[in-house]
C-alpha cells in the first residue's frame, strides 16, 4: 500500500490506528458529563475551518462554549518548558490580541500554551483549548484549574472519546485541528525538534501563515533557516501577528 505523503495523513492516521476517536453513535447526551456536549460535522454549531482540513474528526466533544465568529482565531504555541521569558512572551502576547477580540487557540499543555490561555482570560477574552486526551481528563493535572476556567469562559475541545489517556499520538492528531481552528499559528519559544514543529509544519500544508516570535528565536540558527520557508516569517509585535490572521480572513 501507498504510504500518504502529508504529513496530516501520516499523522491522522497512526492515531487513528491507536487512539480512539469520538464515533458518531457516542452522542448521546445521557452519557455525556454535565456540560459537555457532542458536536457532529454537520452541526451548525460545528466549526467552519475545521470542515475544510484533511480528515477532520466527524464528531467533537465541547466543555464551553464555541464563539469563532468574530476577529480571526490566533494559535499560540511552544515549549512545555520554556524560559521566564518566553512564559511572560506568549501571556502577554495573548493578552493583547484577545483585547482585539481574536480567539486564542493553543493546546493546554504546561509551558507556552498555559500561558497563551491565561493572558487571553487575564485580558477578558476567549480562548479555545485543543486537547489530546478526551475532554473529560486533564494532562497535565497542574493545569486542572485553568481547564474549568477555559470551559466556563472559553471552550475545551477534543476528537477523542471520553477518558481517552494522552499518548505519543494524539498529540501530534490534536496539533491538526490547532492549526485548522487557527488563521496564523504564533511559536513563541520552541527547540528546532519538538510537537510544536508538527502544528506548524500542518499549518504550513493548509496553506496558513507561521510566525517565529522574533524576540525569543531571532538568534536561533535554526529558526532563521525555517523563516525562509514559504509562509514562515518572524513577528515581534501583535499588530505583525494580526495583520498575518486578517490577511487570510
Amino acid at each position: 500500500m501507498t504510504q500518504p505523503r502529508k504529513l496530516s495523513s501520516r499523522v491522522v492516521k497512526a492515531s487513528l490506528r491507536h487512539d480512539t476517536w469520538i464515533a458518531e453513535g457516542e452522542m448521546f447526551p445521557a452519557a455525556l458529563p454535565a456540560g459537555v456536549r457532542a458536536v457532529a460535522i454537520k452541526d451548525p454549531d460545528y466549526p467552519s475551518p475545521l470542515r475544510e482540513i484533511e480528515f477532520p474528526p466527524q464528531v467533537l466533544h465541547v466543555a464551553g462554549s464555541l464563539k469563532l465568529d468574530g476577529p480571526p482565531p490566533i494559535a499560540i504555541v511552544g515549549s512545555r518548558n520554556p524560559s521566564p521569558a518566553g512564559a511572560s512572551a506568549a501571556r502577554e502576547l495573548a493578552a493583547q490580541l484577545a483585547r482585539r477580540g481574536h480567539p486564542i487557540v493553543s493546546g493546554l499543555a504546561a509551558g507556552i500554551d498555559a500561558a497563551a490561555h491565561q493572558g487571553a482570560l487575564d485580558a477578558g477574552g476567549y480562548t479555545v483549548a485543543v486537547v489530546g486526551t478526551g475532554v473529560d481528563r486533564v494532562s497535565p493535572a497542574s493545569n486542572a484549574a485553568l481547564r474549568e476556567c477555559i470551559a466556563s469562559r472559553g471552550a475545551v475541545i477534543s476528537q477523542f472519546a471520553l477518558g481517552h489517556p494522552a499518548s505519543k499520538t494524539t498529540f501530534p492528531a490534536r496539533n491538526a485541528l490547532i492549526a485548522g481552528l487557527s488563521a496564523v499559528s504564533v511559536l513563541v519559544e520552541m527547540k528546532e525538534r519538538s510537537g510544536t514543529r508538527i502544528e506548524a509544519n500542518l499549518a504550513i500544508e493548509q496553506g496558513k501563515p507561521v510566525l517565529l516570535w522574533e524576540p525569543i528565536l531571532g538568534e536561533a540558527r535554526w529558526a532563521r533557516e525555517f523563516a525562509n520557508h514559504r509562509n514562515v516569517s518572524f513577528a515581534s509585535n501583535a499588530d505583525d501577528v494580526a495583520r498575518a490572521a486578517h490577511s487570510l480572513a
